[in-house]
């Protein structure tokens, strides 16, 4: 499997003692970072996709470099390459709502247009990027959330995986967690964590607090760029597009293309 050195360290580190890195293309340009996986861990079902998707996710990412076979159902590189872009009901080959949106706001950055309905359109974002999450305390929804479970997942992986070198080569980093900055994410952890200067923060939109959070900050040379938003999980499409303004305003329009797949 074709990835960059930086990846492959980061999934066979010692230091590293998180199962769930991310998943999507390691060589992507564009890294999306949500809040924690959507999981109900109090049902079978909940507890089982944790497991497929988060607990199993490093080992099959060393599977997938030793071309042994994937253990379960989701293969991290392309962990749901059957779904279509529209909300999962019964047996309709849907997806999850997140998922949807993260696909439309990244066939925006990269300008990709999809002639036939939107619906029919095959789930391909992870081939464009890498998504993971800030915490790997699945929870249901933000009012099922066990905070103290959280706090302790955040430091964890701010510790062992987002100081990472790897976590620092993206030109583009989406951090979708909205409200969490501020609360389990001090907006230190941008700077001490991903090298991104807090004395460079603009609020593009929030400034007044009225609208939905879109700030932005940058490395010192002007090589990456971060963008904090609200949680990607019902956005409106206002809101995604400014998203991809920004990023093209900022020249970034020809950085978003995966260097390898």
């Amino acid at each position: 499997m074709n990835a960059p050195k930086e990846f492959i360290d980061l999934v066979y580190s010692a230091d590293n003692k998180q199962n769930y890195i991310g998943m999507g293309n390691p060589n992507a340009r564009i890294l999306i970072i949500g809040r924690e996986p959507a999981h109900d861990l109090n049902t079978e079902i909940g507890r089982d996709a944790f497991h497929q998707d988060q607990e199993l996710n490093r080992s099959n990412w060393k599977n997938l470099f030793e071309n042994k076979q994937i253990e379960g159902r989701c293969n991290p590189r392309r962990p749901f390459p059957n779904q279509k872009c529209l909300r999962a009901v019964g047996n309709n080959d849907g997806t999850a709502t997140t998922w949807v949106w993260y696909q439309k706001l990244v066939d925006l950055i990269l300008g990709r247009e999809y002639e036939r309905p939107y619906s029919l359109r095959p789930l391909d974002f992870h081939d464009f990027c890498f998504h993971t999450d800030i915490s790997s305390a699945a929870a249901k929804n933000l009012a099922t959330t066990n905070k103290e479970a959280k706090t302790v997942s955040v430091e964890e992986r701010s510790r062992e995986l987002f100081s990472h070198p790897f976590f620092k080569q993206f030109p583009i980093v989406i951090l979708g967690i909205g409200t969490d900055v501020g609360q389990y994410v001090p907006l230190e952890w941008c700077d001490k964590v991903l090298g991104f200067p807090t004395n460079e923060v603009e609020k593009a939109y929030n400034a007044d607090e009225k609208e939905p959070m879109l700030w932005v900050n940058r490395d010192t040379k002007g090589n990456r760029i971060l963008l904090h938003t609200q949680c990607l999980s019902q956005p409106s499409w206002e809101y995604i597009t400014n998203i991809r303004d920004i990023i093209w305003a900022d020249g970034k329009s020809d950085l978003c293309w995966p260097k390898a797949y």
